[in-house]
């Protein structure tokens, strides 16, 4: 009997994309290929604009735009061949405050001027452009390429940095009734919801009760339904539900390799108002803030014998090239 060989390992590749915001005028692919790369090139040469950086929530710790560089690259077939963007983005961590370095027994510990670089960031450009001259719509779809090493919200977090403030576009928004008319005919394959939120009570063992300063309960709830309705799916998501014990609620609806999400969460509440004659003029209210995200992600495989070309520029633009061209066909980006 012939010996079977091992099955070769091989690495999901994520390329999320996300969208920028239309703009109408009389351009041309040329003329907006040769924008981004006019901006990128004030930023990597001007000393005069300061770096971009991303200063996470609550932590000292900065992440630092250093440079990026481009590479036009032609997209299509004979019919339609369209010039597009890849760029490598060099970051660098700074303000590390804690950590070190071994290397030959030599040690060298951060300290707030330390750079922690990364060179190898990716992500792909390219221009949407529908209409007639000189009234054409135009808008960015972004590529984003996450490699095994790297984790999706970093990655996408950095892409974002460098097309809203290097490139100062904006991102598509998106609202409720877009995603509502997006799945209103289809029943939806997957719909997730999930409550979170913090119950404070004063359930105590009543022996420590005169010392007790704070109680609360987190609480996280979730629930997943299939194939539902878009009208059962309406009646879900306006559902009553108990804000005292559920503060924020996240609702998914998974559709192939899209996942549109609304969250609702309660960020305050307006007390009571009376006049000057104690008549009761406005009714206490909760005020809530809600907001619609639609993301697509597609994927490839890496086997363990390409690892080498993981970061090779032209085996990135093989693989995400036909992402696009499915991308284009099968969703609506006009």
């Amino acid at each position: 009997m012939k010996k079977q060989e091992p099955k070769m390992k091989e690495y999901k590749i994520k390329v999320p994309v996300f969208l920028t915001e239309k703009n109408k005028g009389n351009f041309s692919y040329e003329s907006v290929i040769s924008r981004i790369e006019t901006e990128l090139k004030h930023y990597n040469s001007s000393e005069q604009i300061p770096r971009i950086a991303f200063k996470r929530q609550n932590k000292t710790q900065q992440k630092v735009i250093s440079s990026i560089n481009s590479h036009k690259f032609i997209l299509g077939d004979d019919d339609l061949k369209v010039p597009a963007l890849f760029l490598q983005v060099t970051t660098y961590n700074t303000n590390l405050l804690d950590g070190y370095t071994e290397q030959d027994g030599t040690i060298k510990v951060f300290d707030n001027k330390t750079k922690l670089g990364s060179e190898k960031n990716f992500m792909i450009m390219f221009p949407n452009l529908n209409g007639y001259p000189p009234n054409y719509e135009a808008n960015w779809l972004v590529f984003v390429y996450i490699d095994t090493n790297k984790m999706d919200s970093e990655m996408i977090n950095t892409a974002k940095l460098v097309v809203n403030s290097v490139l100062h576009l904006n991102n598509i928004q998106i609202t409720r009734e877009d995603i509502l008319s997006k799945i209103k005919k289809i029943k939806v394959p997957i719909l997730k919801i999930r409550y979170t939120g913090v119950d404070i009570n004063d359930e105590v063992d009543e022996r420590f009760i005169n010392f007790l300063v704070e109680s609360k309960t987190r609480k996280d709830k979730s629930e997943t339904f299939k194939n539902v309705p878009f009208e059962l799916a309406n009646q879900i998501i306006d559902a009553e539900y108990p804000i005292d014990e559920y503060q924020n609620r996240e609702v998914k609806f998974i559709y192939g390799n899209s996942e549109y999400k609304l969250t609702k969460k309660l960020s305050e509440s307006l007390p009571n108002e009376y006049n000057e004659f104690d008549v009761l003029v406005n009714e206490a209210r909760n005020i809530f803030n809600e907001a619609a995200e639609h993301t697509f992600t597609d994927s490839f495989a890496l086997f363990e014998d390409e690892l080498s070309k993981m970061y090779n520029k032209d085996y990135i633009i093989d693989k995400i090239s036909p992402i696009i061209t499915n991308y284009i066909k099968t969703y609506d980006i006009k």
